[in-house]
């Protein structure tokens, strides 16, 4: 049976004291401001509700969060998980322990809602089969996060059982789509077993740690830190995807082989998606880099652009390295901030990735490094100096972190919140004793784990100091957003981890998407997101419906110098992008006339201050006739006035122009028209007919 090396939090706070002693004992000087500052842990010990979640309301059995209502019943994990009025289970999720041939679920026993405060309960609940006694220790705060300590005991001390596993039983009917911290592991649920391995990437030392299967509207996802005191057969099998006839089944493979279970724990987390609600004009918003030409598309709609940053390099020289918070340039981020504000822009300052350390840093790097750093070294070699990957377990890392970008940064040169590119603290696998990850087995092999609490903790502190410090702008053409967030705190991943990134307040994906739309030249491009990515994928990673996050996205493409001659890449991503409402980061990478051009147009009609219907939804406007294809969608915004309606519809096909009839259902004297070009459109026996190109879209306007 394996053992743990060290309790992390202790044996950072034992190294912090020790730095402390030692630059007192050899005569330093004054320590650094982030070093001796308790305003992390002030944060950290908070019990306070940011905005726009809602109090946790814990009575009896039952747990409320903002959309979502967790019930226990007679097991020691939820009976049912309801998010945003749909029951996400099928049944009970049941812990089961084969004995003897036979599988037998532990009943519950007891049950206590042991402390209820406004951010988090703590729940005890206790069952036993056979001698065997199981003692759940879980907590769930505001965001409906449920972390689950589940330890065992056997009357019999040399009985071994024969396996253990949690079965979560889900209803068919709303799990279509999955993602997981592989990115090969994303898309469309199909009729065949999903092994799920602990290690995405073993080359990288990436670890699968987070499954999500759900559909458009929400789902529900699994976090988890460690396999120790796991006996899977395999551990690229871990955890299960089982697709049934009557419902699906998400298993996890905690015992597979003969073992004792005394003393044993399991940790893992559960939480029902959405986590929480969208601002009103989520699909509107408008993100990129800040360069300073009039032609850039950024300078051109200005009133409708919501957040800008900086780059490290391209923008003056505004940060050496990837991550260096205490030397950036504070007169060009000075000088973006005053540009952004007088067009209501909110500023993030510069751009970075907080998961990685170099020796751009100074005295801190000669000092921490070896504290800070996941092990095995990841190294990135930028600019001919190597950056590694840090360790959010290390309770220096995170004070360093804090202080620099958040005090020295958003506070002191008064930003308007942070862009980070990646993770921030870099919640990754890692086996650094120094600062308490990993185990080792009892053949003395090392072993990864992920900081998902410590990680999960960073992330809230953040959300919690913007919220005290910062009230950014909004653009001119936005509605109010009473009971939302007045900061931005925008990360860029190719995955996503609710638990840990949902309080941000925006996420960037896409990239990812970006390399394989070149071509011979960038008049041939030879991608398309239908090859590269496709419906599945690209409704997995990158909807905000069902995270509850805005999830802009990266529309890395190369049309984007100035009156560039071709615009079909750019058309392609808007045809993508309407119908989803997924909206757009990065400006500056697409057609910048088509971009204005497409903006103006939104901007005149007030859509921000619309109603949004996505394509997946049905609407009582258009309804379509045919093709019945899920890559042929409409999807509407109901105008302020009342007496208008915008609709896009768009082809996602590859390669296949489509012939689509829709049936207009709305007013009878409605008149209808292009919406780019202004001509009006009569129906053919009561349809609209229209031919559109392959991942294309066409607009129109309906006025009565």
């Amino acid at each position: 049976m394996s053992t743990n090396i060290t309790t992390p939090t202790l044996i950072s706070k034992i190294i912090l004291l020790i730095v402390l002693f030692i630059s007192i004992a050899l005569g330093k000087g004054e320590n650094p401001d982030w070093l001796i500052s308790s305003l992390y842990d002030y944060y950290a010990k908070l019990d306070r509700v940011p905005l726009p979640w809602t109090p946790v309301e814990a009575k009896n059995k039952e747990v409320k969060v903002w959309g979502r209502t967790i019930k226990w019943g007679n097991s020691l994990l939820p009976d049912s998980i309801t998010t945003q009025g749909r029951r996400i289970l099928a049944n009970p999720i049941q812990i089961v322990v084969k004995l003897s041939g036979k599988e037998h679920s532990i009943a519950l026993r007891r049950f206590k809602i042991a402390k209820a405060r406004k951010s988090r309960a703590d729940i005890i609940a206790e069952g036993e089969i056979k001698g065997i006694k199981a003692y759940a220790n879980m907590w769930i705060e505001f965001d409906g996060f449920l972390w689950v300590n589940l330890r065992f005991q056997d009357e019999e001390r040399e009985r071994k059982v024969e396996g253990l596993k949690v079965v979560v039983p889900l209803k068919k009917e709303y799990i279509k789509l999955y993602q997981t911290f592989s990115r090969p592991l994303a898309g469309f649920v199909e009729q065949k077993p999903i092994p799920l391995p602990w290690l995405a990437n073993p080359k990288e030392n990436i670890v699968n740690f987070y499954h999500w299967f759900g559909d458009e509207e929400g789902g529900i996802g699994f976090t988890y830190c460690s396999l120790q005191h796991w006996e899977p057969i395999s551990e690229d099998n871990f955890c299960t995807f089982i697709p049934g006839r009557e419902f699906h089944i998400y298993q996890i493979n905690l015992v597979e082989k003969p073992v004792n279970l005394n003393g044993r724990i399991f940790k893992f987390g559960i939480q029902a998606t959405p986590i929480k609600p969208l601002p009103p004009d989520y699909f509107a918003l408008k993100a990129g880099t800040l360069v300073y030409e009039p032609w850039r598309a950024l300078n051109r709609i200005s009133e409708d652009i919501d957040m800008c940053l900086v780059w490290p390099k391209p923008n003056g020289e505004a940060m050496e390295g990837l991550n260096n918070p205490y030397n950036v340039r504070r007169d060009i981020l000075e000088q973006a901030r005053e540009y952004c504000h007088r067009k209501d822009i909110a500023f993030l300052g510069v751009a970075h990735c907080p998961q990685k350390i170099s020796s751009h840093i100074g005295k801190e790097f000669e000092e921490f490094a070896e504290d800070w750093k996941t092990l095995p070294e990841s190294i990135l070699e930028w600019e001919g100096v190597p950056h590694y990957q840090n360790c959010v377990r290390s309770y220096t890392l995170r004070k360093w972190l804090f202080y620099g970008w958040l005090v020295k940064n958003v506070k002191e040169l008064g930003l308007d919140g942070i862009y980070c590119d990646g993770w921030m603290g870099g919640t990754m696998a890692c086996s650094n004793p120094r600062h308490g990850c990993g185990w080792t087995d009892e053949k003395g092999n090392r072993h990864l784990t992920v900081p998902v609490l410590e990680g999960r903790e960073f992330n809230k502190v953040v959300a919690l100091f913007l919220e005290d410090n910062v009230k950014s702008p909004l653009p001119k053409t936005a509605p109010s957003r009473k009971g939302f967030p007045q900061y931005h705190f925008w990360i860029h991943s190719w995955e996503f981890v609710p638990p840990l990134m949902g309080f941000a307040t925006e996420w960037l994906t896409g990239e990812f998407a970006g390399w394989p739309l070149q071509g011979p030249s960038m008049l041939t491009p030879e991608g398309t997101y239908g090859k590269c990515l496709g419906l599945g994928l690209f409704r997995a990673r990158c909807l905000s419906t069902n995270w509850g996050v805005p999830n802009l996205f990266d529309a890395l493409m190369w049309e984007a110098s100035e009156n560039h001659p071709v615009y079909r890449q750019t058309i392609m991503a808007y045809a993508w992008f309407l119908p989803h409402g997924v909206p757009i980061g990065m400006l500056e990478y697409m057609n910048q006339n088509k971009v204005v051009e497409l903006s103006q147009l939104f901007e005149r009609l007030q859509i921000r201050r619309s109603k949004f219907t996505p394509g997946w939804r049905p609407n009582p406007y258009w309804k379509i006739e045919n093709p019945k294809a899920k890559e042929i969608m409409v999807a509407v915004w109901e105008l302020e006035d009342g007496k208008s309606l915008l609709a896009v519809v768009s082809n996602l096909k590859v390669d296949e122009k489509v012939d689509i009839s829709l049936k207009w259902m709305g007013n009878k004297n409605a008149k209808i028209t292009n919406a780019l070009s202004g001509e009006e459109i009569e129906a053919t026996n009561g349809l609209y007919n229209f031919q559109i190109e392959p991942e294309n879209f066409l607009l129109l306007l309906a006025k009565w």
